[in-house]
């Protein structure tokens, strides 16, 4: 049983914050999981450890800025679960939230186009040092494919940002958008 409010502060209560993060954490996991049970019964042979070795590998040096951005999406689809089945036993002031997937929506591209040109330009780079060798070409065509990988996981990211800001802009309030 969850506490109830003699020791909250403000609005809503420290007590119920804390539940309803805890709660949208568990969302959050859960719809990870489904995710996972949905990818192993498409027969997709799912391994952690490769699965990060082949984001590092196509994803370069922006890996850990799209696994950040696909951490957040995930909690804000949680917590908009938790919301709109009526679970969360605090509500949620969505303004900053959809501020925050706002800003993911328009930089995830653009990560993913820099990390694009950075790789074109390395792949052309050890081309031209290298001469026309197999070696060289194996090279530039191991760039090019993580250009093309960190510009459409740019674009999925964004794509997933743009949905889910399109869901929570229904719950920002007038308070919400004066608090920004």
């Amino acid at each position: 049983m969850r506490p109830s409010g003699e020791l909250s502060r403000g609005p809503d209560g420290l007590y119920p914050v804390f539940w309803r993060e805890l709660d949208t954490l568990i969302a959050a996991v859960i719809l990870l999981l489904a995710g996972w049970l949905a990818a192993l019964s498409l027969g997709l042979q799912l391994d952690v450890v490769e699965m990060v070795r082949r984001a590092r590998e196509f994803l370069g040096f922006t890996a850990p800025l799209f696994f950040v951005a696909t951490l957040f999406l995930v909690w804000t689809a949680g917590a908009l679960l938790l919301e709109v089945s009526g679970l969360a036993p605090a509500t949620r002031r969505w303004g900053r939230i959809a501020g925050a997937l706002y800003y993911v929506e328009n930089a995830a591209p653009f990560v993913g186009l820099l990390e694009c040109f950075i790789s074109i330009v390395t792949a052309l780079l050890a081309y031209s040092s290298a001469g026309a060798t197999a070696q060289a070409q194996s090279a530039m065509i191991a760039s090019i494919a993580v250009a093309l990988g960190a510009s459409a996981a740019g674009c999925f990211v964004a794509l997933c940002a743009n949905s889910l800001r399109t869901l929570v802009a229904g719950r920002v309030t007038d308070a919400d958008r004066d608090a920004r």
